[in-house]
C-alpha cells in the first residue's frame, strides 16, 4: 500500500472537546474552546440541552442519560461521524467528550477496500485493520478464522490477527451464533459478556468487553472468518455503522493474511501465556483450555489429603463465562481420585454411568471430563486442571497432548502460589496485634515484631542479642526456664499472667504465652513468646468491679455494697445497737420532669455533699435507688434508749441540711426528704428484714407529710400487713364483681331541680359487708390497681347512663371522679374517647372530676391534658377546690367548666364567718372566670339557705339524698321533676 493511499485513511477532524452537563437545569457548559464546537451541538447555549439537538443526536443521548450508565455513542449525522462519550460524575452532573470525524473519510475506507484488498503486503494489511479500528472507535479488533470441523470437536474460531488484545487462543463456536452471523452478515451486542450466543468467548468478562460488533467474512457466500470490534464502554451501534462493518467484512473475505491455515487449527499456547505467573498464569491457562475444548466449567486446584479423605482446594474456577469462588471439593469416588492415585491424564465420557456414586459429578451434570495432573515433589500429583464438557470431543488426543505439555510449568506456578500463601500467612502471623519474640534455647532474643516494640517501647535493634531476662523483673526465680520447658513438652505451650518491663522503666501486666519450635531431632531449638498487653483489661475489670459496688454518679456505695456491709455487721456481734436510716427525696420526680435529668443529677450530687458534711463516725453512706439514700450507723450505744435518742438527734440534723435551697445552675431548688429509721441489735441477723422495716417506715413518713422522719414499730408492720391484705382482697373484688356504683343526685340551689348525678364507688363483699371508700380507695391509689378500677368505674357508669338516656330518664349530666394516677397515665385521653364511642354517651353530658392537687402536681402537663379532653367535648370539674395552693394565674389558664366546694367549708358555713367569707370569695372568683360551682356535703337547710344567698348554683349531700344503688336512684328520680 502506497503512502498516498495511507494518507487517505480516515482520521479525526479535530481534537476532543469536553463539556459538563447539569441534568437538573439542562445546561451544557463547554470546558474547552467553545469556538471549535461543531454546528448543531450547542447552537443555543442558554437553551435546554439535549432538547435543542436534532432528533438523530438527541434521542440516543437522552436514552443513555436516562439509563444512568453512560458509555460511548457513534452516530452519523450531517456528513459527520459523532463519537460521543458520556461519563456520570456525581449527583446531576455528567462529563461529555465529543469528537467528530468526516463521514467522507469513513466512506472512503469502504471505497478503498476493494483496491487495497488486492495488495498482499502484511504491513498494508495491518494498517488497513488499524484504520478500521480507529474509524469505528473500537478498543479491540480481532480477525477470526472459521472452521466447520475443528480439532476441538465441532465449529471452531481461531484468532489470526488482533489489535489491543493480549494472549488469546482458539475457541469453539456456538452454532446459534454462527447461523445468525451467516444469515445477517453482521451482529451487534450490548453487555457482550452475558450474551448466550457468545458464551464460548470466555475472555469477554475478563477483558471487560461491554459492546461488540461482528461482521461475517464470506468467500463465495461461504463463511471463512469473523471480523470483531470490541468496546470497553457501552456503545450504541447505529444501522449505518452495522452496514459499514458488513460491507468491510465481505471485502476482507476476498483476501487472507499469512499465516492462516484452513485445514488445521492453531493449538499453540497463547503468545502471552509464557510471560504470566501465579494466579494470572492459572487463569489464562484455564481460559485457554476451556476455549480449546468448549468446556462450560473448569478449575485448577491443589490436592489436599485429610486422613483417608481427599479434597481439592480450587485456585481458580470458571463457570460459564465468569470466574467463580468455590469451596474445597471432596474427591470421593470419581476421576479426580483416579488422577491423584495414578498421576495420568484422563478423558472420560458417560460420567453418570461410570461414576454413579460421585456426588460432585452428579451435581455438575457433565457429559465428558478432562483431567490433567500437575506433578508434585513426592511422586504424587500436586494438583490438576479439570474441564467439564456438555458435549463429548470427537478426538480428545490433540487437546490432551497440548495441555499435558503445560503440566511442569503449571506445577511450578501452583507451588509458587502455595509458597506465597505460606509466606503471607507467616507474615500475617508474625505481624499480629500481639507482641512476638523469638529466642533461642538459651534465651537470646533473635527477632521481635513491630507490635512488640509498640507494646514495650523497645526498638527491634535494642533487643536483638539480649537475654530474655532483660524484660523480667528481678523476683523471677531460677526455676522459671525449667517450668516453661516442662509445660511446652507436656502440652505444647506455657501460659501465665506476668509483669513485663517497659522502656520507660515501669512494669505492666501481660498475658505471656511461650511455644516451642523443635528441630529434626524433636528437640526444642527455639521459643516463640507472645505478649498480650492486658493493662486495659485490668483497668476495665477494676472499673466494672467499681460499678458493681459503687454508685458512679454520687461516688457512694450502692445497694449491693450496702447489703454486704450490713451482712458483715449483723454477723459480727459487737454489743452495740445500730440504726439504718432510709432517706427519700420529696417531689424529686417533679424536679426531674420539669427541669430535666441533668438538673436532677446535679441535685443528687449536691445532696451528697451535704450528707458528707455530717459527722461520719461509724457511718456508712450509700445510694440505694434513684432518689433514695441509706445511712447505716454500726455503733450507737449499748442500749435501745441511747441508740434511739442518738438516731432521733441525727435524723433532726439530717432534716436540717434541707432547710436551705440548693443552687443548681440558674435555679434555687427547695427540696425536703422523708426518713424511715430501723434500729437493730446483735439479736437481729437478717439484713433483708432490716431493709424492709426501714422501707416501711419511710413510706409512713411520706404519708405523714413531707420532711418527716418515723421510727419503725411492730404496730406499723401490722398496719402494713393489713393494707397489703386489703390490697389483695381488692384485686379479687374487681375480678369477682364485688365493686358496685352508687349515684348521688345533684340539684340546682335556686329551684331544687335535678342538675346531674355523680357516680361513687362502693365495695360490697360477698357476705354483704360494705367496706368504707376511705379505707380501700387510698390503698388502690398507691398502686396501679387504681388504673384498672378507674377504667371500670368510667365504663360502667357511662354504660348505665347511656341506658337511662335511651329509656327516657332525663338526667342532665353524669359526673365521674378521676384519680391522680389514672389522669397522668399515658393513653388516658384515648381511653375516654373509646368509652364514649363504645357506650354512645354524648361527650357534652360527661363531666370528669379532677382534684385540685392533681392539677397542681404538674400544672403545665395537667392543663395540656385537660385541653385534650375538652377537645373531645367533655366537661371538666375541679374537685376539692380551695384546699390547694391556687393562684389567679393558675385559675386564668385552667380550661375547666366547674369547681366543687369541699365539704370542709360547708360543715362550718353557718356558724363561721371566716368560712362564709372564703366561700363567698370562691364564688366571686368563679363568676369572674365563668365557672359554675357545686357545693358538696350539704346536710342542713341552713347550709343550703346560706349557699343560695351567696349565689351558689348547684349542691349535693345527705340533705336531699345519700348515694343510691341503681334501682333506688331510679325510684327517686321517678318522683322528681326533671330540670
Amino acid at each position: 500500500m502506497s503512502s498516498t493511499a495511507l494518507s487517505h485513511l480516515p482520521t479525526a477532524s479535530q481534537a476532543p472537546l469536553f463539556f459538563r452537563l447539569d441534568t437538573r437545569s439542562q445546561r451544557l457548559v463547554a470546558l474547552t474552546d467553545v469556538m471549535q464546537t461543531p454546528l448543531h451541538w450547542l447552537d443555543e447555549p442558554r437553551s435546554a440541552w439535549p432538547a435543542q439537538l436534532p432528533d438523530a443526536l438527541r434521542q440516543p443521548i437522552e436514552q443513555r442519560l436516562a439509563s444512568g450508565k453512560g458509555g460511548k455513542l457513534v452516530l452519523r449525522f450531517d456528513a459527520l461521524l459523532w463519537h460521543i462519550s458520556l461519563s456520570h460524575e456525581q449527583d446531576a452532573f455528567w462529563l461529555i467528550c465529543l469528537q467528530t470525524q468526516s463521514q467522507e473519510s469513513a466512506a472512503s475506507l469502504s471505497l478503498q477496500l476493494p483496491r487495497l484488498s488486492q495488495m498482499a503486503s502484511q504491513l498494508q494489511y495491518d494498517a488497513m485493520l488499524e484504520s478500521l479500528k480507529e474509524c469505528l472507535g473500537a478498543d479491540r479488533l480481532i480477525l477470526w478464522h472459521y472452521q466447520a470441523h475443528g480439532a476441538l470437536g465441532g465449529e471452531q474460531l481461531t484468532p489470526v490477527f488482533t489489535l489491543g488484545v493480549d494472549a488469546l487462543g482458539a475457541i469453539r463456536g456456538d452454532s446459534r451464533y454462527i447461523r445468525a452471523l451467516r444469515a445477517r452478515g453482521a451482529l451487534s451486542f450490548s453487555e457482550a459478556a452475558h450474551q448466550p450466543m457468545l458464551s464460548q468467548h470466555y475472555y469477554l468478562a475478563d477483558a471487560n468487553v461491554c459492546s461488540r460488533l461482528d461482521g461475517a467474512l464470506l468467500e463465495q457466500e461461504k463463511l471463512i472468518g469473523v471480523l470483531s470490534l470490541e468496546y470497553a464502554e457501552s456503545t450504541l451501534i447505529s444501522d449505518d455503522t452495522l452496514q459499514l462493518v458488513r460491507h468491510c467484512a465481505r471485502l476482507l473475505g476476498h483476501w487472507q493474511p499469512d499465516p492462516v491455515a484452513t485445514d488445521a487449527p492453531d493449538l499453540a499456547p497463547p503468545p502471552g501465556l509464557a510471560n504470566l505467573t501465579g494466579n494470572d498464569y492459572c487463569r489464562a491457562l484455564l481460559r485457554w483450555a476451556m476455549g480449546l475444548s468448549g468446556a462450560h466449567r473448569g478449575w485448577i486446584g491443589e490436592f489436599q489429603p485429610r486422613g483417608q479423605d481427599l479434597w481439592l482446594i480450587p485456585r481458580c474456577v470458571v463457570e460459564g463465562d465468569a470466574f467463580a469462588v468455590v469451596k474445597p471439593m471432596p474427591m470421593d469416588i470419581g476421576p479426580g481420585r483416579e488422577i491423584f492415585q495414578h498421576g495420568q491424564s484422563l478423558y472420560v465420557e458417560d460420567l453418570a454411568l461410570r461414576y454413579p456414586q460421585s456426588s460432585l459429578l452428579l451435581a455438575l451434570d457433565a457429559k465428558a471430563y478432562v483431567g490433567i495432573p500437575f506433578p508434585g515433589p513426592n511422586g504424587l500429583p500436586l494438583g490438576q486442571l479439570t474441564l467439564l464438557l456438555a458435549t463429548p470431543l470427537a478426538d480428545p488426543a490433540p487437546l490432551l497432548d497440548v495441555l499435558y505439555e503445560q503440566r511442569e510449568r503449571a506445577a511450578s506456578e501452583l507451588q509458587r502460589l502455595a509458597n506465597d500463601d505460606a509466606l503471607r500467612l507467616a507474615e500475617v502471623a508474625f505481624n499480629t496485634h500481639d507482641g512476638l519474640l523469638v529466642m533461642d534455647h538459651g534465651g537470646i532474643i533473635l527477632k521481635v515484631n513491630a507490635s512488640f516494640s509498640r507494646i514495650t517501647g523497645f526498638a527491634s535493634e535494642e533487643m536483638l542479642g539480649l537475654h530474655i531476662d532483660a524484660l523480667r523483673p528481678t523476683y523471677y526465680g531460677d526455676t522459671l526456664k525449667e517450668e516453661v520447658i516442662a509445660a511446652v513438652n507436656r502440652q505444647g505451650y506455657w501460659l501465665r499472667e506476668e509483669q513485663c518491663l517497659h522502656r520507660e522503666g515501669h512494669l505492666f501486666p501481660v498475658r505471656l504465652m511461650v511455644s516451642g519450635v523443635k528441630d529434626e531431632e524433636e528437640e526444642i531449638s527455639h521459643f516463640v513468646c507472645s505478649f498480650h498487653d492486658i493493662t486495659q483489661e485490668k483497668e476495665t475489670a477494676r472499673h466494672i468491679e467499681r460499678l458493681a459496688y459503687y454508685d458512679d454518679l454520687c461516688d457512694l456505695y450502692n445497694r449491693r455494697s450496702l447489703t454486704d456491709i450490713m451482712q458483715r455487721t449483723l454477723q459480727a456481734p459487737s454489743g452495740q445497737w445500730g440504726a439504718l436510716l432510709l432517706l427519700d427525696l420529696d417531689n424529686f420526680k417533679s424536679i426531674n420532669d420539669s427541669l430535666g435529668h441533668a438538673c436532677g443529677d446535679l441535685l443528687l450530687q449536691a445532696v451528697v455533699v451535704r450528707l458528707k458534711s455530717l459527722p461520719q463516725e461509724n457511718l456508712v453512706l450509700a445510694r440505694t435507688s434513684g432518689d433514695e439514700f441509706a445511712l447505716l450507723f454500726t455503733a450507737l450505744g449499748q442500749g435501745y434508749i441511747t441508740a434511739k435518742i442518738l438516731a432521733e438527734h441525727f435524723a433532726r440534723e439530717l432534716m436540717g441540711i434541707f432547710r436551705a435551697p440548693f443552687d443548681i445552675g440558674d435555679h434555687k431548688l427547695h427540696c425536703s426528704a422523708s426518713v424511715g429509721i430501723s434500729l437493730f441489735s446483735d439479736d437481729d441477723k437478717d439484713h433483708l428484714v432490716l431493709m424492709q422495716q426501714a422501707d416501711t417506715a419511710v413510706h409512713m413518713a411520706k404519708r405523714a407529710g413531707q420532711g418527716n422522719h418515723i421510727f419503725f414499730s411492730e404496730a406499723m408492720a401490722e398496719k402494713e400487713k393489713s393494707k397489703l391484705s386489703l390490697n389483695n382482697q381488692l384485686r379479687d373484688a374487681l375480678r369477682n364483681n364485688e365493686l358496685v356504683l352508687h349515684y348521688q343526685p345533684q340539684y340546682r340551689v335556686d329551684n331544687g331541680t335535678l342538675s346531674g348525678i355523680e357516680a361513687l364507688l362502693r365495695w360490697q363483699k360477698a357476705d354483704g359487708t360494705m367496706v368504707p371508700p376511705g379505707e380501700f380507695i387510698p390503698i388502690a391509689e398507691e398502686t396501679t390497681l387504681i388504673q384498672e378500677i378507674g377504667y371500670w368505674v368510667m365504663k360502667t357508669a357511662c354504660a348505665q347512663y347511656s341506658f337511662w338516656l335511651n329509656n327516657g330518664l332525663a338526667i342532665p349530666h353524669l359526673s365521674v371522679n378521676v384519680s391522680a394516677r389514672q389522669f397522668h397515665t399515658a393513653g388516658f385521653v384515648q381511653q375516654v374517647e373509646y368509652i364514649l364511642r363504645d357506650t354512645g354517651v354524648p361527650p357534652s353530658r360527661l363531666l370528669l372530676e379532677i382534684t385540685e392537687s392533681v392539677v397542681l402536681e404538674n400544672r403545665l402537663e395537667s392543663i395540656a391534658r385537660i385541653r385534650q379532653l375538652k377537645a373531645l367535648g367533655l366537661l371538666i370539674s375541679i374537685d376539692d377546690f380551695g384546699t390547694g395552693y391556687s393562684s389567679l394565674a393558675y385559675l386564668r389558664d385552667l380550661p375547666a367548666d366547674e369547681v366543687k366546694l369541699d365539704r370542709s367549708f360547708i360543715q362550718t358555713l353557718v356558724h363561721s364567718e371566716q368560712d362564709k367569707a372564703i366561700v363567698k370569695a370562691i364564688l366571686d372568683l368563679a363568676r369572674v372566670f365563668r365557672f359554675t360551682v357545686t357545693a358538696e356535703g350539704v346536710e342542713e337547710e341552713e347550709q343550703l339557705a346560706v349557699l343560695k344567698a351567696l349565689g351558689c348554683q348547684h349542691y349535693q349531700g345527705f340533705l336531699t339524698s345519700r348515694p343510691l344503688p341503681v334501682k333506688a336512684l331510679e325510684s327517686l328520680l321517678g318522683a322528681t321533676p326533671a330540670g
